[in-house]
Order: C-alpha cells, then sequence, then structure tokens
C-alpha cells in the first residue's frame, strides 16, 4: 500500500467528513473542500505521528503541506528521511 493509500484509509477511518471518500484522490483540495478542519488538523499530525513515526514539527504545519494527501505524503516521507 501506498504512502497516499495508508493516509487516505487513516483520513477516512479517523476523521468525520460528511462528503465522499471515493471522490478524494491524490489531489484532491482538503483544505479549499473543508475535508479538513482546525481541530481534524490537529487530530491528523498526531495520527500521521503515530502511523509513520515521524515528528511533524510546529513549521511544518502550514496550509501548502496539507492542501492534498499528496502533499501529506510528501511531507511524511521527508520527515522519514
Amino acid at each position: 500500500m501506498s504512502t497516499e493509500e495508508q493516509i487516505k484509509d487513516l483520513m477516512a477511518s479517523n476523521l468525520h467528513w460528511s462528503g465522499s471518500w471515493a471522490e478524494v484522490d491524490v489531489d484532491y483540495p482538503l483544505l479549499e473542500k473543508q475535508v479538513v478542519d482546525s481541530l481534524d488538523m490537529i487530530r491528523l499530525i498526531s495520527l500521521l505521528e503515530d502511523e509513520f513515526d515521524v515528528e511533524i514539527d510546529d513549521r511544518d504545519v502550514v496550509p501548502s503541506n496539507f492542501e492534498s494527501i499528496g502533499r501529506i505524503a510528501a511531507l511524511v516521507e521527508a520527515k522519514r528521511s
């Protein structure tokens, strides 16, 4: 399973979004479409840190890193390196 797929599954299982996860692909605009709000962001960061054994610093918590699953995956991969 790819990092993107893992992140999507993690989000679908743990975030309460009223939309359809079937329409969410790696480039889907998560912030623009309000898939993730500020409270979800805090939860998501914790989930990512636990799932991928990474530490996401405060300076990494910027909209551009969380605008899509692809961008989140790139952040996770950078933290793994």
